[in-house]
């Protein structure tokens, strides 16, 4: 059955890494989601924070490329919209 989807603005106040919005009859396969993160410091909280002559050192594994991912996997997809 045909949809008609009227609107002025999609708002994203907060995308989120491996997201999406969808509007309507979708179909999508084969979705993966792969993320890595590292902090050298981490987070910081509060008011008037103060680093004096700080330095942050982060040595991760001496990669020569950093998150490199080999997905191979084949998804297949059989679907339509009508």
């Amino acid at each position: 059955m045909p949809n008609l989807i009227v609107f002025g603005v999609i708002n994203s106040n907060t995308p989120q890494q491996n997201a999406g919005i969808f509007v309507g009859e979708f179909n999508s396969s084969g979705w993966d989601a792969n993320a890595k993160q590292n902090y050298g410091h981490g987070s910081v909280y509060g008011l008037f924070n103060t680093f004096i002559g700080q330095w942050n050192l982060n040595l991760d594994s001496f990669e020569s490329i950093d998150g490199m991912v080999n997905d191979q996997d084949f998804k297949p997809l059989l679907g339509g919209n009508m």
